[in-house]
């Protein structure tokens, strides 16, 4: 007889935080501290230098659309193997790279690594092995990639000024490596089934049948909503990238430049786990509405500690801001979870989980641009704000068509 709750449960969950903490913390969260040092020493733009980020996160994107295939079809090891080596190869060669469209070119390899072990197939693993505790399970995975970038943004930071931009990168390969090797070592399947076990909680449901034989319809209005949603929302996320540029742009330090993104980080941890918590107490709806008000308040703290060059504001904010991956890592895929139902959510996630990455990529970019044409963060913050006004309208025709008036 299969069981649904064994230690093996807990420990896919420990896996999927060292994938987590590896693709999304130290690839994605953690590479801020470089736009400021490399730009400079290329002798390029900011905006120019954050372009090879935004190519590695759209390669992400089109990585991840075929990830729930792949990991299906083939053994996930070794597909994880040939992505970590991608990531971790690709980051050490950034550290002999004079030239912007080398990195264009390794941004794109390590874009293909992180998506091989990214959001989508970390996602899609915790959801076949949870069914009860699903929120807890996500939460304190995705959590790590917060836990991971609050270590190494200001470790990052510091190490390029004792050692170099180049020697931090040959460390920071090295450090990608070392945090997937749990999940190679490990033996695990990505199926609970095929190791004769259930998803934790699992009962079994005579509706459950039914429902699995019915397919959504993905241009639908609710569906759509929630890939612009999604848009939106991950196109704010590239502010926490660009915290350090922010400090030296009102002449403080880089390192405390730094301090803001560790700052950040510590958010995205604290509220990565609440936001869990509140989804198996109240529901995701009630959890991420509360997430983008507690974000919409740190983009006002982080535009007045701008305008008045007020350290204390920008700390908060900072540390507030963090609630921004929150929606974006945990609420976006368990929403799509509850919409959609377990069922859907490979294939619907699929499609979302590019979304999360084309709206990082491009405002990565975007952002870096926008500061060098305007010399200021300032208008950043204010279409922030509009996007989440614009975000909260979705949800709410979202759910009027969930609970019945329209399609779902």
């Amino acid at each position: 007889m299969m069981i649904n709750k064994s230690y093996k449960h807990w420990m896919i969950v420990f896996l999927m935080c060292c994938l987590a903490a590896s693709s999304i913390g130290l690839c994605t969260n953690a590479i801020g501290v470089f736009y400021t040092p490399v730009s400079k020493s290329l002798h390029v733009l900011k905006g120019t230098f954050a372009m090879h980020a935004t190519l590695s996160t759209l390669i992400t994107a089109l990585t991840s659309l075929k990830m729930s295939k792949l990991i299906r079809k083939y053994n996930y090891k070794k597909i994880l193997l040939i992505g970590v080596l991608l990531s971790s190869v690709s980051t050490w060669m950034m550290s002999y790279s004079r030239s912007v469209y080398l990195f264009y070119i390794l941004g794109i390899l390590r874009g293909i690594g992180v998506g091989i072990g990214g959001m989508v197939p970390i996602t899609v693993i915790i959801t076949n092995w949870f069914d009860k505790k699903h929120g807890l399970a996500t939460s304190l995975a995705l959590s790590f990639s917060g836990l991971s970038g609050a270590i190494f943004s200001p470790l990052l930071s510091s190490w390029i000024t004792c050692y170099g931009w180049q020697m931090t990168y040959r460390f920071m390969a090295i450090c990608i490596l070392v945090l997937v090797l749990p999940a190679l070592i490990v033996p695990w399947n990505i199926d609970p089934r095929k190791e004769h076990l259930l998803p934790y909680g699992y009962q079994n449901r005579k509706e459950t049948t039914k429902v699995q034989n019915n397919k959504i319809k993905l241009l639908t209005i609710s569906f759509l909503c929630m890939c612009l949603f999604t848009l939106l929302h991950t196109s704010i996320t590239g502010i926490s990238q660009h915290l350090s540029g922010i400090a030296v742009s009102i002449h403080l330090s880089a390192t405390i430049g730094a301090t803001f993104m560790s700052f950040t980080m510590i958010g995205n941890i604290s509220t990565k786990l609440l936001i869990g918590f509140l989804s198996d107490l109240l529901s995701p709806i009630k959890a991420v509405i509360m997430m983008i008000l507690i974000n919409c308040l740190s983009l006002v703290l982080l535009f007045l500690g701008v305008i008045h060059q007020e350290t204390l504001l920008l700390y908060i904010g900072s540390l507030m801001f963090g609630s921004i991956y929150s929606v974006g890592a945990v609420g976006i895929p368990m929403l799509t979870r509850y919409f959609f139902g377990n069922e859907n959510y490979a294939r619907t996630y699929s499609v979302i989980g590019f979304l999360t990455n084309v709206g990082s990529a491009s405002s990565l970019t975007l952002i870096g641009y926008l500061y060098d044409f305007t010399q200021s963060y300032q208008i950043v913050f204010i279409i922030a704000l509009c996007f989440h006004l614009i975000n909260l309208i979705l949800l709410v025709v979202i759910c009027l068509r969930y609970n019945g008036v329209g399609d779902k």
